[in-house]
């Protein structure tokens, strides 16, 4: 009985975390889509992934956790992946680039 009420319970967290999930994709892509936006407007958007991924990384770097200090194992993993990203422009490159680098300066530092 029990473990029926737990298969009906994550049943329902797994659709709502989808639905979740899928309604702020859909309907900007619905309603949105029909419109036809200025060119500066269309320039300006696609800074929004970058400031997004800076705002994500950034903190990283220079804090740890409630204080600012220099970490180095993740800045000195971050600076050939912005060199490479910044050369190739190829997001599964950086990715594998960084986790690679990262995982080689554990064992050396």
């Amino acid at each position: 009985m029990e473990e029926e009420l737990v298969r009906e319970s994550m049943l329902i967290l797994i659709l709502g975390m989808g639905l979740v999930t899928f309604i702020p994709r859909f309907i900007p892509m619905a309603f949105l889509s029909r419109w036809i936006f200025p060119e500066k407007l269309k320039a300006g958007l696609n800074y929004f992934p970058v400031a997004i991924l800076s705002a994500i990384v950034f903190p990283t770097f220079f804090t740890d956790g409630s204080q600012v200090e220099i970490q180095s194992q993740y800045l000195l993993a971050g600076l050939p992946v912005f060199f490479f990203a910044w050369k190739v422009k190829s997001l599964w490159g950086s990715v594998l680039l960084g986790m690679a680098v990262y995982w080689l300066l554990g064992f050396i530092l």
